[in-house]
């Protein structure tokens, strides 16, 4: 969901409101709307006949989305934007514009900036009075190949596979574009930095993917278009997708359950939904075989390890599904822990999947358009069957948005959602958590230097394996010397691997843990570590 402010929020949840729109080109000090904001930054002129586009779709089990884009259409008045692209050298080819969304009465400031690309396409419009801006997000620059070089002299990638997403999107060779500029030119895309969230991918490596913990290696001997190697290699192993914020940032998300003290959503229901809702059980959808291929030998050309998966409840039961997913990758290893990435990844996919999740289709007041393709969000509607109960109705069914499309003149929007079943459970997280990387006693371990530093003297703390078993509870942080974390003693030495929760000064259990509570009342701890770690509020 995108972020607002005090402002914005005032008039958005007002019954009746008007939406305004600006387009800013880059360098301009004109700027073209449908009505004036207050306080503009430039010069503002209501020339702007109309945007459209900005559909955001995602494809759950691919690691893909889908490249965004907006067509603004722009009024030549007296032939100005005629005489506007004369000025530039290529007539606004790549020029980078940003767009912002309001409602009528706000200052620019309040307004949201919901898209940030380049142009890439210009043409008159079919009267000849006006011009028609097609202006795409970053994503246009994975089309580029990487590993230009490498089919003379191959590349050998290794580490972190978050860092090295990071080192392929910046590198330019000068290491001058931040701190993952450490590929050679030919070997990286060279985006600017100020174009890559690195924050958000920072937070999602040290939450998920944390450390030496995650180890990719593979040799590159080929060119390659960076979009496919990353959503082959990296995004479907991982279980991420790409997106684009407003400020044309490129960043990556990871399908995960809900978790209510973090994830801020819009809901769904009967208020905002227009039409009658589409309902398809969506039996295709099945995936219930997955396979997975790692180890890959580059003289025979062949992956050498092969794990086959197999939901039997859903195979005796439904049948194979439409076809077994599989998902190669060239950098994982036995060595550095392939088999558990294999395991924790058909977890995810069998979850959602192995049960088709239901697809509901409808169409929505223009006020959702703040949620976006990925969003986790409650549904709903009393019309929509219940099909597990055998009832008619639906309430705060949570669903994932695969699809929005917003009609931008018309205000209204269109989204799909997949009921991936993830409010068969509740969830709840609480941070932080570190991991120990070796034990020196029963009181003494040490842990990563970005660990220690979550970490105060005095903080309550409960010890579990790398199994999730509680090992000891109540203890007390005595001391913490660089990445030596000194506590009470913990009845047995810690190996790498443990992790160690914060709990409140009470002893309540507030870590960063996934917990879920069951439908019985009962409440176990999560048996996915990957998901019960790794989570930071």
């Amino acid at each position: 969901m995108l972020s607002t402010n005090a402002n914005f929020d005032a008039k958005h949840n007002l019954d009746y409101k008007t939406p305004m729109y600006l387009i800013h080109f880059d360098g301009e000090s004109t700027d073209y709307v449908n009505y004036t904001p207050g306080s503009p930054d430039n010069t503002c002129k209501d020339h702007l006949v109309s945007i459209s586009g900005l559909q955001s779709k995602v494809a759950p089990e691919e690691g893909r989305a889908s490249i965004g884009g907006i067509k603004a259409t722009i009024l030549d008045y007296d032939d100005e934007i005629t005489a506007l692209l004369a000025t530039d050298t290529y007539y606004f080819h790549r020029k980078k514009t940003t767009i912002k969304a309001g409602y009528l009465g706000l200052d620019e400031s309040d307004m949201l900036t919901i898209f940030t690309g380049w142009v890439t396409g210009l043409q008159m419009g079919p009267d000849l009075v006006t011009w028609e801006f097609d202006i795409t997000d970053p994503q246009k620059w994975m089309q580029r190949k990487i590993f230009r070089d490498s089919e003379d002299v191959p590349v050998t990638i290794q580490g972190n596979p978050i860092n090295i997403i990071l080192w392929i999107l910046t590198s330019t060779g000068a290491g001058t574009n931040g701190d993952y500029d450490v590929y050679a030119a030919a070997n990286g895309l060279g985006i600017d930095d100020d174009f890559v969230n690195i924050t958000a991918l920072e937070a999602l490596r040290d939450s998920w993917f944390p450390g030496p913990s995650w180890r990719f290696e593979m040799v590159i001997d080929e060119r390659i278009k960076a979009k496919d190697f990353l959503e082959r290699e990296f995004y479907k192993v991982l279980n991420l997708y790409p997106v684009i914020d407003g400020q044309g940032r490129f960043s990556l998300k990871r399908f995960r359950p809900p978790l209510a003290a973090l994830d801020g959503v819009q809901t769904f229901d009967n208020d905002n939904i227009i039409d009658l809702p589409k309902y398809d059980m969506n039996l295709d959808a099945t995936i219930n075989e997955l396979e997975f291929h790692y180890d890959y030998d580059t003289d025979d050309d062949e992956y050498d390890t092969q794990d086959f998966y197999t939901d039997t409840t859903s195979v005796n039961n439904r049948g194979p599904g439409k076809k077994a997913l599989v998902i190669k990758s060239k950098g994982i290893t036995t060595a550095n822990g392939g088999v558990d990435i294999s395991e924790k990844r058909q977890r995810t996919v069998f979850g959602r999947f192995a049960t088709p999740p239901p697809k509901i289709t409808c169409q929505t007041f223009f006020s959702r358009w703040l949620s976006e393709a990925g969003d986790i969000v409650p549904l709903t509607h009393a019309l929509l069957p219940d099909v597990e109960a055998g009832t008619r109705g639906i309430t705060s069914k949570r669903m994932e948005i695969i699809s929005r499309a917003i009609d931008w003149k018309n205000g209204k929007a269109n989204f799909e959602f997949l009921a991936t079943g993830f409010d068969q459970e509740q969830y709840c997280v609480i941070s932080p958590s570190m991991t120990v990387t070796s034990g020196a006693s029963a009181t003494e371990f040490d842990v990563s230097s970005a660990d220690a530093a979550k970490f105060e003297e005095g903080w309550e703390i409960e010890v579990r394996d790398d199994k999730g078993r509680l090992k000891a509870s109540n203890l007390t942080i005595t001391d913490i010397t660089g990445t030596t974390i000194t506590c009470d003693s913990i009845g047995s030495t810690p190996a790498a691997g443990w992790i160690v929760n914060f709990t409140n000064y009470d002893g309540a259990i507030t870590a960063q843990q996934l917990y879920w509570y069951l439908s019985d009342g009962s409440d176990k701890l999560g048996t996915d570590n990957d998901d019960a770690h790794y989570l930071v509020a």
